[in-house]
Order: C-alpha cells, then sequence, then structure tokens
C-alpha cells in the first residue's frame, strides 16, 4: 500500500518539475531559517551561563548627559554583597 503512495508521489514529482523545485526550495528555506532563529536564541538564553556565579550577575543601566551629549550605557557587575 506505502509502495503505491510512493510511486504515484514520485511520478507527480517527476511530471512537475518546476513546481517540486519550487516547494523544495521553500522548504529548504523556511528550515534553514528557522535553525538560524533557534541557534540565535539558545545563544543569547545562555550568555552568562558560564559563570558558576551567574545568578548574581545583573545589568546595570546609566543614563549619562556630559555637554549636552546624553547616552545610555550598560554593564553588568557581580552583586559582591552575597560572595
Amino acid at each position: 500500500m506505502i509502495r503505491n503512495y510512493i510511486k504515484t508521489a514520485y511520478r507527480s514529482l517527476l511530471k512537475n518539475k518546476g513546481f517540486t523545485f519550487l516547494n523544495v526550495l521553500g522548504l529548504s528555506v523556511g528550515l534553514a531559517t528557522c535553525l538560524l532563529i533557534v541557534f540565535y536564541v539558545v545563544d543569547e538564553l545562555g550568555y552568562d551561563k558560564y559563570n558558576t556565579k551567574a545568578d548574581r550577575i545583573y545589568r546595570l543601566g546609566v543614563d549619562a548627559k556630559l555637554n549636552g551629549n546624553a547616552g545610555i550605557y550598560a554593564t553588568s557587575e557581580v552583586n559582591w554583597k552575597n560572595i
């Protein structure tokens, strides 16, 4: 039974080569994009996980104004009170 389905699908793919190429191309581009997004998200979520005291790392934001030029800076610091 499954053999007949595979034969039918194969014949259909050979009959419509342009449509088949377009479908396979779209599927491959979609899967590649999805994998790249997943890899990026996993990398961003594990940014400071290498540190043994990662739960004590905080991001500090500083709004500074020097000579009329405003700037926003960010830094990471260890909470030294709990060490």
